[in-house]
């Protein structure tokens, strides 16, 4: 079996190494509260794509997009040094959110707690459900509105029959 390194694509690692040297950047440039909070994830058709971990830090980095633009424009032969470096025309920000449950919390744990829906949630499901003609989208409808944490009491919830 050939070592790791001789596995792995050395364009895979030029990659890495491009998006990890644009992350180095990008975290000097950007303003201190925001640096734990985003990612270079990759450089996709002269776009820079950016992702942080809530709503909040996206719109914040969106704010900045033109002053990163521009601090890459301005110094794109030292990201380059063989010149090949495409120019960044946009810079892509989303939201990928991160797990924020303790992992060693999550592997002791048997059952993860009961998600629940409100009553009206339930009802409306349900009405929903009773006028679908697909089965299989009627049963998926029913089974989420039994996630009531108080029964309907309207006559209008049907449970959905058992397949054993």
């Amino acid at each position: 079996m050939k070592p790791i390194n001789e596995q792995i694509n050395p364009n895979f690692v030029a990659q890495a190494q491009k998006l990890a040297e644009y992350t180095r950047i990008l975290h000097k440039i950007l303003p201190i509260e925001c640096r734990n909070h985003v990612k270079v994830a990759n450089i996709r058709q002269q776009n820079l794509i950016l992702i942080t971990d809530s709503p909040v830090w996206t719109t914040r980095i969106r704010q900045l997009s033109p002053q990163i633009l521009e601090f890459l424009r301005q110094n794109e032969t030292s990201l380059s040094p063989t010149g090949g470096a495409k120019i960044i025309h946009h810079v892509q920000v989303t939201t990928r959110y991160q797990n924020t449950t303790d992992n060693s919390q999550a592997l002791t744990s048997k059952s993860s707690p009961k998600r629940t829906i409100t009553e009206k949630t339930a009802t409306l499901l349900s009405q929903s459900a009773n006028s679908m003609k697909d089965q299989r989208l009627k049963d998926a409808l029913l089974r989420i509105a039994e996630h009531c944490d108080n029964k309907p009491t309207s006559t209008t919830v049907n449970k959905r029959p058992k397949t054993d």
